[in-house]
């Protein structure tokens, strides 16, 4: 668990940069792979951060039902797909350095 504090922009930031994607590439149902991985990424980062599913599902666009189901599948991921875990601990890692940034 990252417990660091959730900031739903800071991460999207995090996201557009390391996926290459504009923001707005980001939210509603997106169904390429590129998309749903950013949305999984930010998803999973969002929860390990304190946020709720709700929050989650509010910001990315998706019913609060397919946000928990992106989160398992995330979660799952980490464990199964080397290539899903490398991009997750990109994304966590630059999260962490721009958090930690902001609280200086």
């Amino acid at each position: 668990m990252l417990l660091l504090p959730f900031d739903a922009d800071l991460l999207l930031n995090v996201i557009e940069q390391v996926f290459e994607m504009e923001r707005e590439n980001f939210f509603g149902s997106g169904k390429n792979k590129r998309i749903i991985t950013a949305k999984e990424v930010f998803i999973l980062i969002g929860k390990e951060s304190g946020a709720t599913i709700t929050e989650m599902s509010g910001i990315v666009g998706l019913h609060q039902s397919n946000a928990g189901r992106r989160f398992d599948a995330a979660r799952q991921k980490c464990k199964t797909d080397p290539e899903f875990e490398s991009t997750w601990k990109k994304v966590q890692e630059k999260y962490k350095q721009r958090i930690a940034l902001s609280h200086v």
